[in-house]
């Protein structure tokens, strides 16, 4: 007998995400399963816990009850070096501009910076949340709030509440949530025949702008890496993240939180690392960088202001870490934009300088050559010393594996100049 035809968006929102897996996942039931490194264990009583979950309330909807602590952070509490409330919307809206984030004017109360922990064994639909956090400005606080499944019964609770929650924000902030948080979220509401808690909000995944801010200077882009590092904040012990599926499923056998504990305590950090960090990084988009800030930093910065055609901010960033001793090969590629954007400004001399430099580097540069060859044709209106400066790069390229189509470029570029120079000659002997 053929299945009947699902109906209905929730129908074919699931048909969607079955489709979508295209790898064998483990169930809840595989994952305990997998965990369990000895004979199973019957859950004791909850009164009979000797560790209880942190200091929280229950809390009850039409899908059932959860779990929720909640924590206030006054208005001069600091993460690492970074004051919570000194966050302002005009910085955060100048974030989301250059991170290409199309969206209007937004309030600091409308932003909400959420945080998963899951049962993280395998991917799929097998994996839960099952704590939910998101964070919050209101009045001349910070406000954090835990959402917590206590079995799997409770899903279904805790993500009706948190869509309740989210209701009052406009924007969501998370790192590396584009890939990772919002989509298991949004699985878990398919199956739970919710709707997505995220579909009215604009989503910024921090973790896309920290790479292009930070990467060449620091390397890792984790977030613990960067809230040591940029915050100054040191967690002190902490438990790992390959360890918080196993504490949950400690928690569900025996009713026993005294690991579970650690993992709100991290879960928390990840929430205030996340607004620090996105406070620091608005900061460094719009402050005026500093001779001292690192060379490499500098550089990145330089590259974001260029790609937003900012080319005053962009030219002196690159500037600075050019001074500031940035290594190779972001030297080259810093002197390479650089004599762009001089050359757009109408600077010859300083783009040519810079052309020249290039010229004269172990490392072949294309665009040193094309552009100093752009400057004498243009601009000096020396034909003989533009096909010079092509001739010299074709030169320098004989032979060379994989420059076959740079080679082209420049026979092409030859090849009009000398037209040029027939045509001008043809035309000083016709007066």
């Amino acid at each position: 007998m053929e299945e009947p035809a699902k109906t209905g968006r929730f129908g074919k929102a699931l048909e969607r995400l079955r489709n979508a897996e295209k790898r064998p996942y483990l169930t809840i039931r595989e994952q305990l399963r997998l965990l369990d490194d000895g004979p199973a264990r019957p859950r004791a009583a909850p009164h009979l816990s000797s560790m209880p979950l942190p200091e929280g309330t229950e809390e009850r909807n039409g899908a059932g009850a959860h779990y929720v602590v909640r924590k206030s952070y006054p208005d001069d509490h600091f993460h690492g070096k970074v004051r919570l409330n000194r966050s302002e919307a005009p910085d955060f809206q100048r974030l989301l501009e250059l991170a290409r984030n199309r969206r209007g004017p937004v309030e600091r109360e409308r932003i909400a910076f959420l945080d998963t922990e899951t049962t993280g064994v395998s991917g799929g639909a097998g994996m839960c949340p099952f704590l939910v956090g998101i964070g919050y400005f209101r009045d001349d606080a910070f406000h954090l709030e835990q959402r917590f499944m206590r079995d799997f019964d409770e899903e279904a609770s805790m993500l009706a509440a948190l869509g309740e929650s989210l209701q009052a924000f406009d924007v969501l902030v998370t790192y590396n949530g584009q890939t990772f948080d919002a989509p298991i979220v949004e699985n878990r509401c398919v199956l739970a025949r919710l709707d997505s808690p995220f579909a009215h909000m604009a989503h910024f995944d921090l973790l896309f702008m920290a790479r292009r801010l930070w990467r060449a200077g620091h390397g890792s882009c984790k977030l613990t890496a960067l809230e040591r590092e940029l915050l100054n904040y040191v967690r002190g012990p902490d438990i790992p993240g390959a360890m918080i599926p196993r504490a949950y499923f400690d928690y569900l056998r025996s009713s026993d939180a005294v690991s579970l504990r650690s993992v709100f305590t991290h879960h928390a950090a990840d929430i205030l690392s996340l607004a620090a960090l996105t406070i620091h990084a608005a900061d460094r988009v719009v402050d005026e960088p500093q001779p001292l800030d690192d060379a490499l930093d500098l550089y990145s910065l330089g590259r974001i202001f260029d790609q937003a055609r900012e080319d005053a901010r962009g030219a002196r960033c690159y500037e600075m870490a050019l001074a500031g001793g940035v290594p190779m090969p972001e030297q080259a590629r810093a002197m390479e934009r650089l004599s762009v954007l001089y050359r757009k400004r109408g600077d010859v001399v300083r783009s040519m300088e810079l052309c020249g430099r290039l010229m004269n580097m172990d490392e072949f540069s294309a665009a040193g050559y094309e552009g100093a060859a752009m400057l004498e044709e243009h601009h000096e209106r020396n034909l003989d010393a533009a096909c010079a400066v092509v001739r010299d790069a074709m030169r320098r390229l004989e032979g060379r594996p994989g420059a076959e189509r740079t080679v082209a470029r420049l026979n092409a570029r030859l090849d009009r100049l000398e037209r040029k120079q027939q045509k001008e000659l043809f035309a000083a002997a016709g007066k």
